[in-house]
């Protein structure tokens, strides 16, 4: 079952279906699957910098912030930092470090 749900979870980020998103993730919460949830958006975010959805990256930063709570966003903080070494296009690279690394990073006052 998992791989069906990452499969089909993919096919939505590689063509930019949020819809299907939404829906991917309240039918896993609604139907009580027995799948680890961080493990899958880790996967589809990835998937998502692969192939440069920036729509959809910016979609799954909102999720990361809606439903997950503040313990699993900071185990999966490093996931932002990853997905910028997926990147391609300098454009990319630079558009992400622009918008996305600054709301993940922490800065320490001294």
């Amino acid at each position: 079952m998992n791989k069906q749900i990452i499969s089909k979870g993919k096919n939505a980020v590689y063509v930019q279906d949020h819809i299907g998103l939404k829906t991917l993730y309240n039918d896993i919460n609604r139907n009580d699957y027995q799948i680890n949830i961080s493990d899958l958006f880790l996967k589809l975010f990835y998937h998502a910098c692969q192939h440069e959805r920036k729509s959809t990256i910016i979609f799954l930063l909102r999720i990361y912030f809606e439903l997950f709570s503040q313990c699993e966003q900071i185990a999966l903080r490093q996931c932002f930092f990853y997905g910028k070494y997926k990147l391609k296009k300098k454009s990319m690279i630079s558009w992400y470090s622009q918008y996305v690394i600054p709301l993940i990073k922490i800065d320490f006052i001294n």
